[in-house]
């Protein structure tokens, strides 16, 4: 747990800084008790500050919580390894250490499962998964122009299946995921991709 009120310095604080300690006691209070019983009123008092600074800041509960992940989560960048499946397996490893980051802590998922809260999620989507799954295609997209995949693949039902290989493997049954098992998904989907259906 981040002991927040402990680091504070003496004198009026920052802007930046009662931001900061609002994401912190944020991030440790749903990594403890989970979004549901998050209450703006321990994030202030963890923080060291009033509600209204919250208020002054994020809209809602799950503005905050989406803030929190925000600053915890890692975009990443456009992996360029020379190969499709060198590529998915480096995109594949941002999502693992995302999801350690959400967790907080081995064996946590609340900060995880808070993402998924519907509210949050929505807000998620726009600011960071949806770049994720830009990402994702963009490989694909530059792994059948070099022919290394067929043209008709679904994207979005390849990168779900990696994807979900973390969330499950890694944060359902809190098991660690080697690169080479990685690797062996990726290469066999990559060599039988999943294909569009026709409507």
């Amino acid at each position: 747990m981040v002991n927040v009120a402990a680091s504070r310095p003496v004198g009026r604080p920052s802007d930046a800084d009662v931001t900061r300690r609002i994401l912190e006691a944020t991030i440790s209070l749903v990594a403890e008790s989970g979004y549901g019983d998050l209450k703006l009123e321990r994030v202030a008092k963890r923080a060291g500050c009033g509600k209204t600074a919250i208020y002054r800041r994020y809209s809602d509960k799950a503005d905050l919580v989406a803030a929190a992940a925000m600053s915890v989560l890692a975009l990443g960048e456009l992996p360029n390894t020379g190969s499709l499946a060198g590529d998915l397996l480096e995109h594949a490893l941002v999502n693992s250490v995302n999801q350690e980051r959400a967790g907080v802590a081995p064996g946590e998922s609340n900060g995880l499962l808070a993402i998924f809260e519907p509210a949050v999620f929505a807000r998620l989507w726009d600011q960071f998964f949806r770049a994720r799954r830009d990402q994702g295609v963009a490989i694909i997209d530059r792994g059948i122009a070099r022919g290394e995949i067929a043209a008709d693949t679904d994207p979005d039902l390849l990168l779900d299946t990696i994807a979900g290989l973390t969330l499950y493997r890694q944060t359902v049954k809190q098991i660690e995921i080697p690169r080479s098992h990685y690797a062996a998904v990726i290469a066999a989907l990559v060599a039988t991709p999943p294909r569009k259906v026709s409507a």
